[in-house]
């Protein structure tokens, strides 16, 4: 590994602390970094690599990670379609996961919404 590719991994690893410090306290970052003498710039900048880095570890770590899933609803012989154990809201997005579901779908699932998430977070829109 090359110097540049070091040094880029040490700030990396910096920058994520600085980066969930940041979201973990509740306020503005323009404020948070005032606060801490960071340019404001400088922190999106490296709050977008470091959310990068995270969605290219998802994908990495998922090679079957589509860039454009599709869902379907799946029917399970044996078990009642009305048995819900989780329904995930956000947006206009609706997810419900059914008793019985298979863990690796449900695990797949929920890997796939945090891309999406974390996608979404990078150009700066919300998730609630």
């Amino acid at each position: 590994m090359n110097m540049k590719k070091i040094s880029h991994e040490i700030n990396l690893q910096k920058w994520t602390q600085i980066v969930e410090e940041c979201r973990s306290i509740g306020q503005t970052a323009v404020s948070w970094c005032a606060e801490r003498d960071i340019n404001i710039k400088t922190y999106y900048y490296w709050q977008r690599r470091v959310c990068k880095a995270v969605c290219n570890e998802l994908a990495i770590t998922n090679n079957s990670v589509e860039q454009s899933p599709a869902f379907a609803e799946v029917f399970i012989p044996g078990r009642s379609a009305s048995e819900v154990a989780i329904t995930l809201n956000i947006n206009n997005i609706s997810l419900q996961i059914h008793n019985g579901a298979d863990e690796s779908v449900v695990a797949q699932t929920l890997r796939i919404l945090i891309y999406h998430l974390k996608r979404k977070m990078l150009r700066g829109g919300s998730v609630v």
